[in-house]
């Protein structure tokens, strides 16, 4: 039996979880306060964007449950999603919000798309394939996503004081 403190799994995971959720908690819990206030959009707009978000991770969870389930343990998923992650504040700063700002509706379909796909849909299939490697390398899932509980709450603490001085600082 390997317990938590030395096991490689245990550690890469729960440091993985501790990122994947530090990230999201950049945009999430600001992202109405970012399209209103440095975006400039209205209600109705912030409406169509999160429309947009709700449609597309309805959308992809059950593309990528597929998809996990026929990789098993194999790592594709989690490189693409890891890569869209190191991009997220490219892709806000760059092509959201440009595109918020001149066309609404391509910028909240792309807003959707992405987002959608990195955590709405993005967190079921990172939880599902950490949760099988638990099960294979004899760790407590539950312990590892705690660090995720722990990446949250850091960041948003963090990310609300960033924001008040410069609301780009937030994404990178």
């Amino acid at each position: 039996v390997c317990t938590h403190k030395n096991n490689p799994n245990f550690w890469i995971f729960g440091l993985f979880f501790f990122l994947y959720f530090f990230i999201m908690a950049t945009c999430f819990p600001f992202l109405p306060i970012w399209l209103s206030d440095v975006i400039g959009l209205n209600k109705t707009e912030t409406g169509i964007v999160f429309s947009s978000l709700s449609l597309f991770a309805i959308c992809f969870q059950p593309i990528l449950g597929v998809i996990s389930d026929k990789l098993g343990l194999k790592k594709h998923l989690m490189w693409i999603v890891t890569v869209l992650l190191v991009l997220i504040a490219p892709f806000f700063l760059y092509v959201f919000a440009p595109l918020l700002k001149t066309n609404i509706w391509l910028g909240a379909l792309s807003g959707g798309a992405y987002i959608g796909f990195v955590f709405s849909a993005g967190a079921g299939a990172m939880e599902a394939y950490i949760e099988r490697v638990s099960r294979n390398s004899g760790f407590e899932y539950g312990k590892a996503r705690t660090f995720g509980c722990l990446g949250w709450a850091l960041c948003a603490t963090t990310a609300g004081m960033l924001f008040s001085v410069n609301p780009e600082w937030v994404f990178w």
